[in-house]
């Protein structure tokens, strides 16, 4: 009898997640491995995901490259809504039984709601918004950084690198946030502008906790940062509550690093709409497999 097995990915600029799951829906081994950002690096997430993949078959007994043994990936990854990533990203070699690719706001959103219909915002490394319904889906924002992801991780460690520089040569009075910035370059502004010259999301991302910190200890420019984010999920809540064809607006959920630091400054619209997430966003991944599957043998 051919044995089935369902992987759940989530990839984002940050980490990877993976699931492993029998048919029933019993747990097999969860790893979390490197970023996986395909407009990034397709083959840089494929290492994470397989390395991720490797730990867990390491520490179990089981063998999935067996005759009967079928492997289904369901895969939720930054940067597959651009269809040059997600074309190389589909078709680089790869041994499992099928494979199906998405956003990774849309796995995380599946698994929010227990693959029911509901909205979910983001608020990581970047930024997105996306809802289902029925066979409906709404996306917005998650274009990518710099030029979007407003409110995400990223932009709150751009702006505080630009807030830091506008201090520097007396543009903005002196911030605790700026202070913090500069310790975290051992003072040297050369070295500021030498790294933020080469960094991308992920290296930006790492200034964020800098700003939650300092935003926690008072600092008005810090706080003003972690406003102005929670205005930007404002709007990605608003558009897609724009788009949803039924009148009650559908729940919605946070999730990602930053969210827990952004909620408390929401607006009443959005935070009456709020909801806890049922499930994981790998876990999403393995619905959204399921789904893909059926719909195949249909």
């Amino acid at each position: 009898m051919t044995k089935h097995y369902f992987i759940g990915v989530d990839g984002g600029a940050t980490k990877c997640t993976v699931l492993l799951e029998d048919a029933s829906g019993n747990l097999l081994g969860r790893a979390v491995s490197g970023p996986a950002n395909i407009r990034l690096s397709v083959p840089e997430a494929w290492q994470s995901i397989n390395q991720a993949l490797q730990h867990i078959l390491h520490t179990s007994t089981i063998t999935l490259n067996k005759s009967d043994c079928q492997t289904h990936v369901g895969v939720g990854v930054a940067g597959s809504e651009i269809s040059e990533a997600y074309q190389a990203f589909t078709c680089y070699p790869h041994k499992f039984s099928s494979l199906s690719v998405t956003h990774d706001a849309h796995v995380a959103c599946l698994g929010a709601h227990g693959g029911r219909d509901g909205a979910l915002i983001i608020a990581g490394t970047g930024v997105a918004g996306y809802q289902v319904e029925g066979d409906t889906i709404a996306k917005v924002s998650g274009w990518g950084f710099p030029h979007d992801d407003i409110g995400s991780g990223a932009w709150l460690g751009l702006e505080a690198a630009r807030l830091t520089l506008q201090c520097q040569d007396g543009r903005r009075p002196a911030s605790p946030l700026a202070s913090a910035v500069m310790e975290r370059f051992d003072g040297s502004l050369n070295r500021l502008v030498a790294w933020a010259n080469q960094a991308n999301s992920t290296a930006f991302a790492t200034l964020a906790p800098l700003v939650i910190r300092q935003s926690e200890l008072g600092d008005p420019a810090a706080l003003q940062l972690i406003k102005r984010a929670a205005v930007s999920l404002d709007a990605v809540g608003a558009a897609l509550l724009q788009q949803q064809s039924q009148v009650k607006p559908l729940p919605c959920a946070l999730t990602g690093g930053v969210t827990p630091f952004l909620q408390p400054h929401l607006g009443p619209a959005l935070q009456s709409r709020l909801t806890v997430s049922l499930l994981p966003p790998e876990a999403g991944a393995i619905l959204f497999a399921k789904k893909q599957l059926a719909t195949l043998k249909e």
